[in-house]
């Protein structure tokens, strides 16, 4: 006799852990030629907009990016 396999399709969904809020974390990241200074990881905009005025008037470096991070947790859907 040969083995057999059963095969299980599931559907998933990715979002905040449940029961909490989603939290995020926004850094600001230069992206003046040779530099990738970046802001410290903070829950408002208000730091890192700071730091990245700050920074624009210290080296003249104009372009920065913006990183949001979110922790995301990804669950198998409920069979109906």
């Amino acid at each position: 006799m040969s083995p057999r396999s059963v095969l299980r399709f599931v559907e998933w969904t990715i979002g905040a852990p449940r029961g909490e809020a989603p939290q995020t974390t926004i850094v600001i990241r230069c992206l003046g030629p040779g530099c990738g200074e970046e802001s410290e990881p903070s829950t408002s905009h208000i730091t890192p907009d700071t730091w990245a005025l700050q920074h624009a008037g210290k080296t003249g470096h104009t372009e920065f990016e913006e990183v949001a991070r979110c922790r995301l947790v990804a669950t198998p859907k409920e069979p109906r």
